[in-house]
């Protein structure tokens, strides 16, 4: 009966706090029901309650382990709450569950998440095969273009495909400033550097300048680009930010990168 009820108050489009007590008790008395636990979850998601999203999502993705949304949106929560272990273990484990007619929007996201997490770990082959099934179900996931090219990069790894993919997030996205300190990073690792200080000059002034790794960034690429005084100001600047870099002390102390 809750259930009914909650379906059509639910038609009428009523404050959350007139609908809130019974879609609970929905939840409470039949934990298998999709629609309570999927309202619900949907507040959770728009208020970030973290915790209420694992309570929701964790008795859900055991009830539907067809729904791989629950799956996703539960290991979600736990990397955002700092839970890598608890993160991986449930996407491992919807991974691994039958996802032949998953939306492929979730699987890209799915695996997307894989690889974060995988990389997290120092599993870099692991995020990087995670990464390259979240492009076979999106070729166009922004998200996993742009880590699979910067942490290729860090390596120094196939440089050309991190290129490849840092520029199609950029074309996107022109004034997102983390794909634009992604690009001209890679154009460093390339040794182009004037290209390199033009992408990190859009970074900074699209608000790039609020992290030290890229204010840091900037002044190795300015640096290398020959302008060594503007190279010590950014490394300083980059140093009272907050940056944990282990050698910004050393290139401000030598003044070289």
């Amino acid at each position: 009966f809750a259930n009914l009820a909650a379906s059509y108050i639910m038609n009428v489009n009523p404050p959350r706090d007139t609908i809130r007590p019974i879609l609970e008790k929905c939840v409470r008395l039949s934990p298998e029901e999709i629609m309570p636990t999927a309202t619900l979850l949907q507040w959770a998601i728009s208020d970030n309650d973290m915790e209420k999203v694992i309570e929701l999502c964790r008795p859900a993705s055991e009830y539907h382990p067809e729904i791989p949304t629950f799956s996703l949106y539960l290991a979600i929560a736990y990397f955002q709450s700092d839970k890598s272990k608890e993160a991986l273990e449930v996407i491992e484990k919807a991974l691994d569950a039958d996802n032949e007619n998953a939306d492929p929007e979730i699987m890209t996201e799915m695996y997307a998440l894989l690889g974060d997490l995988r990389h997290e770990k120092g599993d870099s082959d692991g995020a990087f095969e995670a990464y390259e099934s979240a492009l076979s179900y999106k070729s166009s996931n922004i998200g996993v273009l742009n880590n699979y090219a910067y942490y290729l990069s860090l390596m120094g790894e196939q440089l050309e495909k991190a290129e490849d993919m840092s520029y199609r997030t950029v074309k996107a996205e022109p004034s997102n400033w983390t794909y634009l300190d992604t690009y001209a990073w890679i154009l460093f690792k390339e040794e182009r550097y004037s290209e390199a200080h033009i992408y990190i000059d859009e970074a900074l002034k699209n608000g790039g300048r609020a992290h030290a790794d890229i204010i840091e960034h900037a002044g190795d690429i300015y640096f290398k680009s020959g302008d060594k005084a503007g190279a010590l100001v950014l490394w300083k600047e980059a140093l009272e930010a907050g940056s944990e870099s282990k050698t910004i002390k050393r290139k401000i102390k030598i003044k070289k990168y």
